[in-house]
């Protein structure tokens, strides 16, 4: 759309010239050109100054599911709401602010907590913003094997690594295909005086393939005395995604974490996601997921399962689908977990 207006300001231009060269011309011609050019180009620095945009997703679900005995429930599978704004201030400068809550449909359908609310800008010096955002774990590794339906996906990753963090502070710089991003907590009021977590990575994007590795440190607040520090782990992840041309997506994340609990107990756990999605027909799409967790920690506490997803998709316009998921669990240490799930999505996005 810029293009187009700065093409026809210059016609506009050349035309506004040619006709004051002709004495023929008479004045008012010549002033409706010009008012003509001046709304053209004030159209031309509103397009390039602004971005909004409001978007929500609805996601309820009925699933049955069983472990020790069976149960069927209404759930929701991460239903929210969310505004995004950006302002250039200067040239290759521009201000951005981000809030996005959640719908919890399977409840009260309440409104209200929140998932991100940051203000940040972008420069040629990198991208900062300060608020609750996704960690440099999620964005790098988990959000690549994060293609199903289920609120717990991945279903591996979700138990030891962060999706939304508060208090944070963030940093992204991309160099072509490379990016580098950063973020750390600064939570005064609970944990470590100083930082709470830090989470850096570096990523290597080209066409269809992505490859990433993070490190990820977290000083975890004791649960009686929040000013100080208890448990402390430290992970590492590795990341890997391509599409393929014949409608193949794979994707499969690893990550390793030791906890250092407060009792001077060590233990190490790690994680692996495996995504697959195919699309079988321009509405259907068939999504395949495997993922272990490996958790060493003694008898009962034991957290170890394997498992696999299994979901088909349905959709009835670019905004609205229907699928059935199925999600099953088997545990080392306890009972295993078998979940049948349908549910809709609905897709809403206006931005101007």
């Amino acid at each position: 759309m810029i293009k187009s207006n700065r093409l026809s300001t210059l016609m506009l231009a050349v035309l506004l010239s040619v006709v004051s060269f002709f004495t023929w011309a008479n004045d008012n011609e010549i002033e409706n050109l010009k008012q003509r050019l001046k709304i053209l180009e004030q159209q031309q620095i509103t397009d390039k100054q602004y971005e909004s945009k409001v978007y929500a997703t609805f996601r309820p679900s009925l699933t049955y599911a069983d472990q020790r005995e069976p149960t069927t429930d209404v759930t929701d599978f991460l239903s929210h709401a969310g505004l995004y704004l950006e302002h250039e201030v200067a040239k290759g400068w521009s201000a951005l602010a981000h809030g996005e809550w959640s719908i919890d449909i399977a409840n009260n359908g309440n409104f209200g907590k929140a998932r991100r609310a940051y203000v940040g800008f972008n420069s040629p010096y990198g991208r900062v913003a300060i608020g609750k955002q996704r960690p440099v774990q999620y964005l790098l590794i988990a959000e690549y094997v994060d293609i199903f339906n289920h609120a717990n996906a991945p279903f591996a990753y979700d138990n030891f690594s962060p999706f939304f963090v508060d208090n944070l502070v963030s940093y992204k710089q991309q160099w072509q295909n490379v990016s580098l991003l950063a973020s750390a907590q600064f939570n005064g009021d609970e944990g470590s005086n100083s930082d709470d977590m830090l989470n850096v990575g570096l990523s290597y994007d080209h066409n269809n393939l992505h490859v990433a590795a993070t490190y990820l440190s977290q000083k975890i607040p004791l649960a009686a005395t929040s000013n100080e520090v208890g448990h402390q782990s430290k992970s590492v992840a590795l990341s890997a995604a391509n599409s393929f041309a014949n409608g193949v997506y794979l994707a499969g994340a690893w990550q390793q974490r030791k906890l250092a609990l407060l009792n001077g107990v060590e233990t190490t756990q790690s994680t692996v996601d495996v995504s697959l999605a195919y699309q079988m027909s321009k509405a259907n799409k068939l999504k395949l997921g495997y993922f272990e967790l490996d958790d060493d920690t003694a008898s009962d506490n034991n957290q170890s399962y394997q498992g696999f997803n299994a979901t088909l998709e349905h959709k009835l316009s670019k905004d609205f689908q229907i699928h059935i998921e199925l999600l099953t669990k088997t545990f080392d240490m306890s009972d295993d977990y078998t979940a049948l799930s349908v549910g809709f999505k609905y897709n809403f996005s206006k931005a101007w």
